[in-house]
């Protein structure tokens, strides 16, 4: 059996129930001046829309043969992973506890308030770094386990060895759907910060043959120490685990944090551009804190040239932050300042 077999063969729940589709932008292409295709992994059942949905549907099953029964993951309240750990124990029935930075919020809302209504408890460990929120979580699982429960816990965003093959496997999915269309794959932009996202699709795309260029867009910075080794590890580690013979190196891993701008959830140039743009003509949201700066990229980089057609902007989700009152005020300004242009 050859690693490609045995990647389709892994065992994974069927959390999305369906395949998302891809959606070739017209009106968008049109705007830039590039042939440009969306995945919609933002939409699908309410709780798991969102790129994690694909690495727990991997990660989970291994984690419920282990006999895990209480879920630990860790997040901003501002997290789409949480959110999905949160739905995908609802769905199977596990107990779940997360672990997030920042006070408690005087008013719930966007993931936070998704977080409760699927069940979650809620730990709040106030300002920490992405390593000290990695501490915290690390004692809420000893206090779990010294209390008898069976405890799996999830890193930040989901991303491990075993859950970048959830994205080698979209990676193969993409590829039949762009194919029935008479179209290849030639760039994927995509929101990255943990990694599972990246070096999945990076570890896909060396399995067919490394057809296309995979681009990831920082989004979160200081999530490790050495962000390009953390990424090439995952995808190296999930090639082991299927027995794949993949030469890859760090110069397959393809980064970059000019569209970072302030940092994570923070402000970046052309954020409520491409908003703005992707909303009045195709009818997709995306979000400030993720997929608005891939977004803001990826024109940039159309504008510049320098992105080798047809592009696949993978729609991670995350539209939820829009509901935020810290975001939503910003966004209908510029919605505001905008409409006032087009008039």
């Amino acid at each position: 059996m050859n690693a490609l077999d045995t990647l389709a063969q892994l065992p994974r729940l069927d959390l999305r129930r369906f395949t998302s589709p891809v959606q070739y932008l017209e009106r968008f292409s049109a705007k830039i001046g590039v042939e440009v295709w969306c995945k919609r992994d933002d939409i699908g059942t309410v709780g798991l829309a969102g790129n994690k949905v694909r690495k727990l549907e991997v990660e989970l099953a291994h984690a419920i043969a282990q006999g895990a029964r209480h879920l630990v993951a860790e997040g901003s309240r501002l997290s789409n992973a949480v959110r999905a750990v949160a739905a995908a124990a609802a769905t199977t029935g596990l107990r779940c506890t997360l672990v997030l930075c920042h006070d408690e919020p005087c008013e719930p809302v966007g993931n936070l308030l998704l977080d409760g209504l699927f069940g979650a408890h809620l730990r709040f460990v106030g300002n920490a770094s992405w390593p000290e929120l990695a501490q915290h979580a690390e004692a809420v699982v000893t206090e779990l386990e010294n209390a008898g429960e069976r405890v799996y816990r999830l890193p930040i965003g989901c991303a491990s060895e075993r859950s970048s093959l959830g994205f080698a496997l979209a990676y193969a999915e993409l590829r039949a759907q762009m194919a029935a269309q008479g179209r290849e794959v030639g760039t994927i932009v995509h929101a990255s910060s943990s990694g599972g996202t990246h070096s999945g699709l990076v570890l896909g795309n060396a399995l067919h043959g490394s057809p296309s260029k995979i681009r990831g867009i920082v989004v979160a910075g200081e999530v490790y120490d050495d962000v390009p080794g953390q990424y090439l590890a995952f995808a190296r580690g999930g090639a082991r685990l299927i027995g794949a013979e993949v030469e890859l190196t760090r110069s397959d891993i393809n980064l970059t944090e000019d569209y970072l701008g302030d940092g994570y959830g923070l402000p970046a140039p052309g954020v409520m551009e491409a908003i703005d743009l992707l909303a009045t003509t195709e009818g997709i949201l995306v979000d400030p804190v993720y997929s608005a700066k891939a977004v803001a990229a990826l024109i940039d980089l159309a504008v510049r040239k320098e992105l080798e057609g047809p592009v696949v902007f993978w729609h991670t989700g995350g539209y939820h932050a829009l509901f935020d009152p810290h975001y939503s005020r910003k966004v209908w300004a510029e919605i505001e300042r905008l409409s006032a242009v087009r008039l």
